[in-house]
């Protein structure tokens, strides 16, 4: 059960998670000494920079709907903050050409699966959730070539 404790932590994590992602993003324009990304790497820090947007927007709803006691989007909430932290990390391996950028690829498509699926059950009703869904999708088949 939410409560409202659990809905401020959400909250600031939520303000955490948009932080790391503004970081990842200026790692992601400026190339490491490792080498620069190539056009794959690129494409997927685009897609999750995207889908990192969405995803802040679909938490953000989530929490308002969840604090006004409505918990049929608890889930949603969940795979996405969960999306978020995977996302950002990944972003930042990403920039730098982490030798772990393989593993941490195919954790994101993972968690950018499951978001998808929670989000999907809400795309009807909440646009939020299907611009998300949506993203996530994006980032999956951005994350393709690099798995392959």
């Amino acid at each position: 059960m939410l409560d409202r404790r659990n809905v401020l932590w959400m909250g600031g994590a939520l303000l955490a998670f948009t932080r790391v992602a503004r970081a990842a993003e200026k790692a992601v324009q400026t190339p490491s000494t490792a080498g620069e990304p190539s056009e794959a790497q690129q494409a997927l820090a685009k897609a999750i920079g995207h889908c990192i947007e969405a995803g802040d927007m679909c938490l953000a709803h989530c929490l308002v709907v969840l604090g006004a006691g409505e918990t049929e989007l608890a889930e949603c909430a969940r795979s996405v903050r969960d999306m978020l932290a995977i996302c950002a990390a990944t972003q930042t391996l990403v920039a730098s050409n982490s030798p772990y950028l393989k593993s941490a690829v195919q954790l994101c498509v993972t968690s950018c699966t499951d978001c998808e699926r929670a989000c999907r059950k809400h795309a009807e009703h909440h646009a939020v959730c299907k611009a998300c869904a949506d993203a996530c999708a994006a980032t999956i088949n951005a994350a393709r070539p690099l798995l392959a």
